[in-house]
Formats: structure tokens, sequence, C-alpha cells
């Protein structure tokens, strides 16, 4: 019984990890294309270089 309760243990701490990169991973690409979109909608102004 002590080896299940290990692996149960090793199975969460992997799935606690994976959950944690699959956030960030979302979380950055829904930055992204939010940033993306800003950009789009306000162009930067031209400047006159002398």
């Amino acid at each position: 019984m002590d080896e299940y309760k290990q692996s149960k243990k090793a199975r969460y701490v992997a799935s606690m990890i994976y959950l944690a990169v699959l956030a960030f991973l979302v979380g950055g690409t829904l930055l992204s294309e939010q940033r993306k979109q800003e950009a789009v909608a306000q162009p930067e102004p031209l400047s006159v270089v002398k």
C-alpha cells in the first residue's frame, strides 16, 4: 500500500506541474493576442525626422 501512496503522490505532483505549465502557456497566448489587437487598433503616429 505504501508504493501505491507514493505513486499517487508522484502523479499528483506531475499533474500540478502540467497544469501550471498549461496555464502559463494559455495565459501568455491570450496576453499576446490582446496586445496584438491593441497595437492594430492604435497605430503609432508618424514622426517627422529633421
